[in-house]
């Protein structure tokens, strides 16, 4: 049955671990599908979801727009770079704006000291200097001449750079054809024919502020300059797309996309059945060693529920916080790649952090519901439980709680008619209510003082009988009424240890007087058998059979012989009734007399000792108890040893003891536990075919610990290891040893 538990718990517990497992590879899937998800949205919009076509979205709406604007500004604006280089396209108002910004952050004293419009008019349209302006002339020149005139050539070369680019980016491009008129229907520029576009299924053609297309979402086109010039523009996209430009790569990536949703949606899915299904059966198993086994709580649990519930809800707040912030920073700062990384990775430590606390949460409340404790472990109920056990008289009695706060509000009653005269000046009254207070106040104190008092005695009387003074008696008589409860508690427990201390006592006198009285009347006829069998041993019988009978007779009755003093002896040594007298101890001679003596059965046992004691051990104990311990573990060693086997003494030091180990092969299987062995009348031969009254070990356990030392046994299979550690002999002990004898 317990092998049945074990393995039903062994299994409970890899099915927990195996739960577990499958819920963090879930939440960790759904936070990779997620931050795919997110990606996807960065770039897409959810267009990908929203449309069927390429053609339908937002970014290819965008970027034939931007195509569009770069012909109008290509071939209507900028016409070419020689009207370009003459200044024809320069604005004042954005020239000098940027002039101003620009060298406002280089050398502000440009911006600040001088009139850069005037001077701009002066000089370079006027060729002359204003008025108000001639009297600073030098700066003023240098101010056009130099900076100025710098500045817009460089503006000059940046508006080169912009129509080479978007002209360049026009040629680049193999799925986008366009055909430019001006107001008379000549061709401006293109690269394709008018009736080239006419003929594709997806083409625009604007003409002013109006379209006409085939692409599904233009009605007005609005361009300044394009509105101006009169010109008509033929535009069309390649369907389908070839590869070789932006429309290509991004038609490709739209469809993968949108094939990967699907994909996504149902992983994401997946996972959250997962996490939900494992994490009920979590919550369904939490704190369950074992099938109807009793609910196991662990740390979390101490915490009240109440408080428990108001963390995790912060700690959520927080969460939720952080992760709306993390996700913005995601989706709207995708040009630093780096954060992005570093963001996502703790946007994935935070979802597996909150995972974990959910977790915990959802399996600490199954754990306190399922034990019913739910409402007893919060805090609300511990205030409960305070102020109910404050009314209950165990402690003191609960009338007091009102009488001190009758108190509280007598005072504050009475300090406010007594501020209340001393203020309108009646003094006759004042001094009769500081009387009065003072009186109060004084029995109050009395009252104080005696409850006190009552105190000192009740812990004066739990203090003498932690001593082991169990004949101290508490009078009630003299104790409070307001500890009066407290006080009979004390009394029934230090009454109830003195009766257990009496019959505990009284037990232990009564065994010992049994075992030895049974022990003294076995022992008078037993000496009486004894004799007679020697005096038939001495006899001279011809009857072989009752030779035998007589053998037998005499080495069982001295095997009964040496239980009894065995059992008088363990009965003593458990009692304490053993004289000791604690003498200089060389353990290894002491180890080599006992083996000379029982020399003879070491042999016929057919054993080796092997002893190791690299140092002189002196040990502070009772030569004769040390002699009786060493007699019955050698005797036990001969007894259960294997025959013609080896065993191991190791003697040695160890802190402040000094040790001694024997180490042998049991001939029989040893099925019971060391503290088994130790027990009267415990054999490890369980047929008990050996001779032995299962006293030994008993015997030399307690024999050990009189003389302050330790007795300990370790089984490891067939291996029997006997540990005796004696207290080390010093100078000191001497003379203790000599103040004890005297």
């Amino acid at each position: 049955m317990a092998t049945k538990s074990k393995k039903t718990s062994q299994y409970l517990t890899r099915t927990k671990i195996f739960a577990a497992m499958i819920y963090f590879i879930g939440v960790l899937t759904l936070y990779l599908s997620s931050m795919i998800f997110l990606n996807i949205s960065q770039n897409w919009k959810y267009q990908a979801v929203a449309t069927n076509s390429y053609y339908e979205t937002q970014n290819f709406r965008t970027r034939f727009d931007k195509l569009l604007s770069d012909v109008i500004n290509v071939s209507v604006y900028f016409k070419d770079e020689k009207s370009i280089e003459a200044g024809e396209h320069l604005s004042k108002e954005d020239l000098l704006t940027s002039f101003k910004n620009y060298y406002s952050v280089i050398d502000g004293v440009i911006t600040q000291s001088t009139e850069v419009n005037d001077t701009y008019d002066g000089l370079i349209i006027k060729n002359k200097i204003p008025e108000n302006l001639q009297s600073n002339f030098e700066e003023y020149k240098t101010l056009v001449e130099t900076r100025l005139y710098q500045y817009r050539n460089m503006y000059i070369q940046n508006q080169l750079e912009v129509y080479r680019n978007m002209k360049r980016e026009l040629n680049d491009y193999e799925n986008f054809f366009y055909y430019l008129e001006d107001e008379n229907g000549n061709k401006i520029s293109g690269n394709i024919s008018k009736e080239g576009i006419s003929n594709m299924t997806r083409s625009i053609i604007l003409e002013g502020g109006f379209s006409i297309d085939n692409l599904g979402y233009y009605t007005e086109y609005h361009d300044e300059v394009f509105e101006k010039s009169g010109c008509k523009l033929y535009a069309a996209i390649r369907e389908p797309l070839l590869p070789g430009d932006a429309f290509y790569r991004e038609q490709e990536e739209f469809y993968m996309i949108k094939r990967s949703y699907p994909i996504l949606t149902g992983v994401a899915i997946t996972a959250c059945i997962a996490i939900i299904i494992s994490l009920l059966y979590l919550i369904r198993v939490a704190g369950q060693s074992q099938r109807g086994g009793d609910i196991e709580y662990l740390v979390i649990d101490r915490i009240y529920n109440d408080i428990h519930i108001i963390l995790f809800t912060i700690f959520n707040l927080a969460a939720g916080f952080i992760t709306l912030l993390l996700c913005n920073v995601i989706l709207y700062n995708s040009t630093y790649y780096l954060w992005t990384y570093i963001f996502s990775t703790l946007l994935g430590a935070l979802l597996i952090l909150y995972s974990t606390v959910w977790l915990s949460f959802m399996t600490s409340l199954s754990r306190q519901i399922k034990g019913k404790r739910f409402f007893s472990n919060t805090m609300v109920a511990a205030i409960l439980r305070k102020i109910s056990y404050l009314f209950s008289g165990k402690t003191f009695c609960g009338w007091i709680v009102f009488l001190l706060m009758g108190y509280g509000m007598a005072n504050c009653i009475m300090t406010m008619f007594l501020l209340n005269a001393i203020l309108y000046g009646t003094g006759g009254i004042a001094l009769f209510l500081l009387f009065c207070m003072l009186l109060f106040n004084g029995i109050a104190a009395a009252f104080c003082a005696r409850a006190l008092g009552s105190l000192t005695k009740v812990m004066i009387s739990v203090k003498e009988t932690s001593k082991g003074n169990f004949a101290y008696e508490l009078d009630l008589k003299k104790i409070s009424p307001s500890f009066k409860n407290f006080a009979e508690d004390v009394a029934n427990i230090q009454c109830g240890l003195r009766e257990a201390v009496e019959e505990a006592v009284k037990g232990e006198r009564m065994k010992a007087e049994l075992i030895t009285n049974v022990s003294h009347d076995l022992k008078t006829p037993l000496t009486s058998i004894i004799t007679y069998v020697d005096l038939l041993k001495k006899e001279t019988l011809d009857n072989e059979k009752a030779k035998e009978f007589v053998e037998v007779l005499h080495e069982k009755s001295y095997r009964l012989k040496q239980l009894i003093e065995d059992l008088i002896e363990a009965s003593k040594a458990s009692s304490g009734n053993l004289t000791v007298t604690k003498r200089k101890v060389d353990l290894k001679l002491l180890f080599m007399q006992a083996i000379g003596e029982l020399e003879e059965k070491i042999e016929k046992a057919g054993l080796t000792i092997k002893i190791n004691c690299e140092q002189e051990t002196i040990i502070y104990a009772d030569g004769r108890h040390m002699w009786r311990i060493l007699e019955n573990l050698i005797t036990n060693v001969i007894k259960y040893s294997m025959s013609n086997s080896r065993v191991y003494v190791d003697i040695f030091h160890m802190n402040d003891m000094g040790v001694m180990i024997i180490k042998n092969i049991s001939a029989a299987s040893i099925d019971i536990t060391p503290d088994q062995l130790m027990d009267r009348f415990v054999r490890g031969d369980v047929s008990r075919t050996t001779e032995g009254s299962g006293l030994g070990l008993s015997i030399a356990k307690s024999l050990s610990e009189i003389q302050d030392g330790k007795f300990e046994i370790n089984i490891d299979g067939d291996l029997f290891k006997a540990i005796v550690m004696m207290p080390i002999w010093i100078e000191y002990n001497t003379e203790e040893s000599e103040k004890q004898q005297e």
